[in-house]
């Protein structure tokens, strides 16, 4: 195994980036499936429910909660493993940063005869690597929307779905490299430990009354400390954290059970059925009873 080898780096900007999806799906995974590979190009692989356990060569073993975004870069072998009964519900994306011509091999290194030369190029911006983090302990709705955009018109393959598709992922790329570069400029590394608690807590009950008050316990700071320290490590503030967590929870009980809207709307949260409608709305872009019929269709 050539394992000096290594994917060549490619100077760039994000306005010279153009990406080409390779493979977009929404998967589950059992704790008896596992991955152990190496690949020719990035992942993208978003956790909606569940947990993974991500072990990559030359990283730390990392846990990857729900809520959390893992980059897997080219030539590096990782091995994934599902730690949540009964399964992980996933989302992957593998693409190039860069337009290349249709992939006619497998995106999967061929441990018996590799090919170095269908390794991606790694981008640098300002001589750095364009990820210097492989794991968003969580990300922004917008994120969570464009992925979930990319997989619809990848599977779908409309007219123009290339043009939409590289469109969606250069936004999505600049979302995670802004919030890289807000997380190392501002978080203070201080409160990591209890603000990852919290997510974690609003996570697993998200249908409490969170208030400013209650999560600025967690770091034994002021409300507006912790606002703004929360913001800067998980891209995104507190309360609408908390909307994101119900929403993406609300999107799953349409998706999956027969109950009313109404009743979605007091699961996750609301009390005032009509105020979750309107923030359902803002999130999506269409009503839940639109949502539903559509994810219905696809």
């Amino acid at each position: 195994m050539a394992t000096s080898i290594s994917p060549a780096a490619r100077p760039t900007t994000l306005r010279e980036l153009s990406p080409v999806i390779h493979w977009a799906q929404p998967h589950n995974r059992a704790p008896a499936f596992k991955w152990s590979r190496r690949i020719y190009d990035f992942q993208l692989l978003y956790v909606k429910h569940g947990e993974l356990r991500a072990t990559i060569e030359g990283e730390a073993s990392l846990k990857v909660r729900a809520g959390s975004l893992l980059i897997l870069p080219p030539w590096l072998h990782h091995r994934i493993e599902v730690l949540s009964e009964p399964y992980a519900e996933l989302l992957g994306v593998h693409f190039d940063f860069f337009e290349t011509s249709e992939v006619t091999y497998s995106i999967l290194v061929d441990e018996q005869a590799p090919n170095v030369e269908l390794l991606c190029h790694i981008p640098y911006l300002q001589d750095k690597p364009i990820f210097m983090e492989l794991l968003f302990n969580t990300v922004s709705p917008r994120i969570i929307s464009l992925l979930e955009n990319i997989i619809q018109e990848w599977n779908e393959k409309q007219q123009g779905y290339e043009v939409i598709c590289s469109g969606l992922m250069v936004h999505l790329i600049t979302l995670l490299v802004r919030h890289q570069n807000e997380r190392r400029g501002l978080s203070h590394p201080k409160y990591e430990k209890q603000l990852l608690q919290l997510a974690e807590e609003i996570r697993s009950d998200f249908s409490r009354r969170w208030t400013s008050a209650e999560m600025a316990k967690y770091l034994n700071v002021h409300e507006d400390y912790m606002s703004r320290q929360f913001k800067s490590m998980m891209g995104i503030g507190p309360k609408k954290f908390v909307q994101s967590v119900r929403h993406q929870e609300a999107k799953r009980l349409l998706r999956e059970t027969d109950q009313t809207i109404e009743s979605i709307s007091a699961a996750v949260g609301y009390e005032d059925f009509h105020y979750f409608s309107r923030i359902f709305k803002r999130w999506e872009g269409m009503s839940a009873m639109q949502f539903r019929k559509l994810s219905r269709m696809i």
